[in-house]
């Protein structure tokens, strides 16, 4: 999937003067009579807006191309007007032509909406909308834009799920319940990937029960796939003089139930409520994310504060990487980056977190300039989000006398895992529900075993037996520990184990006020590549980190610094040589952690609802296709389930963002904020999956 920034031009005769204009399509962007007002008739209007989604907890808008975001920006408007409005709108829109942020400003400021009837509401949404505009990389970029907390504590907000990238690939990687469909895009002749029949008419995927549709558009095309995706469709007076356009509402004959494991929406559900086991990066982002679409969640640690195992070290690293296929592991790296530096780089800036938000160097001696430059154009990766530096451009912009090139990723950098899981509670802190807040902590409690109550509540139990927490749901976000949790559940709830592996990792830091600094340069930005260097709080030196499977030795060990500063020499970082005992730093002199990894056997996380074990799955009354992850039964009903965030491994900040959003998902049924298949490469089940497609291959093969 590739994303091609929009060329702009001046309209040629025949169009309207002053109207944007698209030279890819030879089409004007709206209306003569103005943007914002035919986003009111056409699809707002159209769609039974505001009415349909007032007094709701979430409602799901769909819009099929976001242009110069007209539609959302007149929609976020209206929302904002309505004081009956529901509580999270979701606006998902898909464009394979978005504009650069600089043109955005630029068509923002110079074209102003004369129908517009408050036009400093429309100049402060779209800078709002500018701040927060993604580089321009392929996939799901989410933009969550809160509003002030109501009087009884009541968090409200608009989140744009903008995604880049070709429709025909974009729609079906989609997993979401739509409210209303805004079909919109450049006339059918001028631009027919984006009005296809067949697209259309598989619109029945995305529908919700009471979904409805409405665009500007009369063809006789749309209307029939729209009929042939379930909807009723009727012609309507059309906007600015046109004679025609089409609404309609979702009237299937029939409604296939979601497989097993899809998409369960509980947006209505009296049974809101979740137990987050574990207050590392990973609980903390699940609990903020879950507590963001107005859930009630009791977090639970058997510590005194968060992020005390590992998530424990003074920084940690963040960034995307290239790779040459650019496949599952590149791409969910890619948008799992981008996730965290978009939710902590305002955090960093206004000194509510320590860290780096202003890039990092990947350093790569295998790759050549030539060719990282051609990858970087075959994959149509943008300059603003990955360039490649070559061995001098490197040493200047890092301040070190580094070894070879690599990758410069703008959207990276560092930061103090603690202080960005805190930073986490404390904003979801004050959100309330009936005046009561949705987030409550539990120090110094341990979970030792899990079991279900007659109702389908999911209860808590300590060491003795007796019931400590109980929730509808439970997220276990207790890295190794979620292994030992499902191995004591009842065979009556067994799911598949966790496979997760221990590795043992220890850090260096070395201070700025300590005889051994003399022997540092302190890099101008993080550096990693055979190990990392960062620049701790601006004048510390953290490098690290060691990498050792099948260790338990909590201790910090002498050998792991030496092996710690090795790699930073080679970074050029320290400049001391260790050959000989007598230049090893004092082990008082320097600061170490060793903490414990948890990492998959793919070394990408479990985020999803756990499934069934194998021998219930063989025990069950109907024989169940293995070999597909969406089809395999989960351990999970109506009322809630038992889901995992776990297996961060080495990346946990990398993660950490995207993880918390995507259990969300699976535990509130918001859309995925992911491309279906990511999501299925870091589903829990996958495993299961796999170890089936390979054992029929192996029959077939016999």
């Amino acid at each position: 999937m590739s994303v091609i920034p929009a060329a702009l031009g001046e309209s040629p005769s025949g169009h309207a003067p002053g109207i944007p204009y698209s030279p890819v399509y030879d089409d004007v962007y709206h209306a003569v009579a103005g943007a914002w007002a035919q986003a009111r008739h056409v699809f707002l209007g159209g769609n039974g807006l505001p009415a349909r989604w007032q007094r709701q907890t979430r409602f799901v808008i769909l819009e099929t191309g976001f242009g110069l975001g007209n539609n959302f920006l007149a929609t976020w408007a209206t929302w904002l007007a309505d004081a009956e409005r529901c509580d999270r709108l979701v606006f998902i829109s898909i464009e394979k032509h978005p504009l650069t942020r600089d043109d955005l400003a630029r068509v923002h400021a110079a074209v102003p909406d004369t129908q517009d009837p408050d036009a400093g509401l429309r100049a402060a949404l779209s800078t709002r909308l500018i701040e927060q505009w993604p580089p321009l990389t392929a996939g799901w970029h989410t933009r969550h834009f809160d509003e002030p907390l109501s009087a009884d504590g009541r968090l409200q907000g608009v989140t744009l799920m903008l995604g880049l990238g070709d429709i025909a690939e974009l729609l079906p990687s989609l997993l979401a319940s739509v409210n209303a469909f805004y079909l919109d895009g450049f006339a059918p002749a001028k631009n027919p990937d984006m009005w296809d029949e067949g697209l259309l008419s598989r619109l029945d995927r995305l529908a919700a029960p009471d979904a409805t549709a409405a665009t500007w558009s009369a063809a006789r095309g749309v209307r029939d796939a729209l009929t042939r995706a379930g909807f009723v469709m009727t012609k309507t007076p059309g906007f600015a003089g046109k004679r025609d356009m089409i609404q309609g509402h979702f009237a299937p004959r029939y409604v296939a139930p979601p497989p097993a494991g899809g998409l369960q929406s509980t947006v209505a559900s009296p049974h809101r409520h979740a137990l987050v086991i574990g207050a590392g990066l990973a609980g903390c982002s699940a609990a903020h994310a879950l507590c963001r679409q107005g859930w009630r969640v009791t977090l639970m640690d058997r510590h005194a504060g968060p992020a005390q195992e590992g998530s424990g070290n003074p920084g940690g690293l963040f960034h995307s990487i290239v790779h040459g296929e650019d496949g599952i592991h590149a791409r969910a790296h890619r948008s799992a980056a981008l996730a965290t530096w978009s939710q902590i780089k305002g955090w960093i800036a206004d000194g509510q977190v320590a860290g780096q938000t202003q890039g990092l160097i990947r350093l790569d001696a295998k790759t050549h300039s030539d060719d990282a430059k051609a990858l970087i154009a075959k994959l149509n990766l943008p300059d603003d989000h990955v360039e490649w530096l070559d061995r001098a451009q490197a040493a200047e912009m890092s301040g070190l006398n580094l070894p070879c090139g690599g990758w410069f990723f703008h959207q990276a950098g560092w930061v103090h895992p603690a202080g960005y899981a805190k930073q986490l509670l404390s904003e979801a802190a004050p959100w309330q529900l009936d005046g009561q807040p949705l987030l409550s902590v539990r120090w110094h409690s341990e979970v030792a075993s899990l079991t279900q109550a007659k109702d389908g509540t999911w209860l808590a139990l300590d060491d003795h037996g007796v019931e400590i927490a109980r929730a509808a749901s439970v997220v276990m976000a207790c890295a190794h520990q979620a292994t030992a949790l499902c191995n004591k559940l009842p065979s009556a709830l067994a799911v598949s184990p966790v496979p997760l592996s221990r590795v043992r990792g220890q850090i260096t830091a070395i201070a700025h006020d300590t005889a051994d600094f003399k022997d540092v340069t302190l890099p101008k930005l993080p550096v990693a590549g055979s190990g990392y260097v960062l620049p701790l709080g601006g004048k510390d030196l953290l490098c690290g980190a060691t990498t050792q499977h099948h260790d338990e030795d909590p201790a910090v060990r002498q050998a792991d610094h030496i092996h710690n500063l090795g790699q930073a020499k080679r970074l050029g970082a320290w400049h001391r040589d260790l050959t000989r005992p007598s230049d090893v730093p004092d082990m008082a002199a320097l600061f170490g952690r060793t903490g414990w990894r948890a990492t998959t056997p793919d070394r990408l996380p479990l985020v999803g609802a756990l499934p069934w074990s194998i021998d219930r799955l063989q025990a069950a009354s109907r024989k169940v296709r293995l070999d597909q992850v969406r089809l395999i039964p989960r351990q999970r009903t109506e009322q809630g389930g038992l889901f995992v965030v776990t297996g961060l491994g080495s990346r946990g900040i990398t993660w950490a963002a995207l993880a918390g959003e995507l259990l969300a998902h699976w535990v509130t049924g918001s859309p995925c904020p992911v491309e279906i298949g990511l999501r299925d490469a870091m589903d829990p089940a996958r495993f299961l999956a796999r170890t089936s497609r390979q054992t029929d291959k192996l029959t077939t093969d016999e």
